[in-house]
């Protein structure tokens, strides 16, 4: 008689163990290509957007989207999600592919670090913003070319905007980067926020397109620094630390209070930031 032979189940526990085991090891060296690779698509995309700022300008004798209303433009014609419509096919580029769409509550103006602003809601004929969809990434608004005749836009100083692409020290002026909304008014006095934001949540108390604005920005979506594009169209990362030593826009002081050359201190980091680099 031929004797069958089977695993016991103390042979099949070891296994599984030595599987377990392994996945342990594995996982995290999983994670952490996944994410490598989400940053490098993520990259691709703004390197695009500096392509699509820079069609735009050469078909608008070298200037930016105006941002607002004024020389037959609408407010929507002039706003950078429709003004650079046509010159992308897919809109995916709107999106960082560590974010995900999430529609907690009714209007999802605001994302987070890896949750995508909008789609918003239509409330009336009135709300020309309502057909920008949806994405991750936001514009420096002080990269603008408002009307000539208009001294403000949506009430900061137009003498501050970087109006044409083809500025000197270009590769110092961001342009189009990682971003909880779709715009945004960096200040150098802007404070970093306490405490490090939820993943998927945005509190519009916590920081806005025209208040603290700095924080919409100053997200931890590709390890401790965001993605972004330079109005020279050159691509880089910029460590959530170093956000203010960039030249956002003509009057902004690189060497404010949030920079070790304006003074501060290590301490005077929130804690969630501290380990990240300047």
């Amino acid at each position: 008689m031929r004797r069958q032979h089977a695993f016991t189940l103390i042979e099949l526990l070891v296994v599984i163990a030595i599987i377990a085991l392994l996945m342990a090891i594995l996982m995290p060296s999983l994670q952490k290509a996944k994410k490598m690779a989400q940053s490098t698509v993520c990259q691709a995309n703004v390197k695009q957007w500096g392509l699509v700022f820079r069609f735009y300008a050469d078909d608008n004798e070298g200037k930016l989207p105006q941002s607002i209303a004024g020389g037959g433009l609408n407010a929507q014609e002039a706003y950078w999600p429709v003004a650079t419509l046509s010159y992308y096919q897919d809109k995916k580029i709107r999106l960082c592919p560590s974010t995900k769409i999430v529609r907690a509550r009714q209007n999802r103006s605001h994302g987070g670090t890896l949750a995508a602003w909008g789609p918003f809601d239509f409330g009336g004929p009135s709300d020309w913003w309502a057909d920008f969809d949806t994405g991750s990434y936001g514009i420096n608004e002080w990269c603008a070319c408002p009307p000539p005749t208009a001294d403000s836009y949506w009430g900061f100083p137009t003498k501050n905007a970087w109006r044409m692409m083809d500025t000197k020290s270009a590769n110092r002026m961001p342009l189009f980067m990682d971003c909880v909304y779709v715009d945004v008014y960096p200040l150098e006095n802007n404070a970093p926020l306490d405490f490090e934001p939820p993943p998927y949540e945005w509190n519009n108390s916590w920081g806005d397109w025209g208040s603290q604005a700095m924080r919409l920005a100053c997200i931890d979506r590709h390890g401790g620094a965001i993605n972004a594009v330079f109005l020279d169209s050159s691509v880089g990362k910029m460590p959530l630390r170093g956000l203010w030593k960039w030249n956002w826009h003509r009057s902004y002081n690189i060497n404010g209070p949030w920079t070790s050359a304006g003074g501060a201190q290590l301490s005077d980091w929130p804690g969630w930031m501290r380990n990240y680099r300047e």
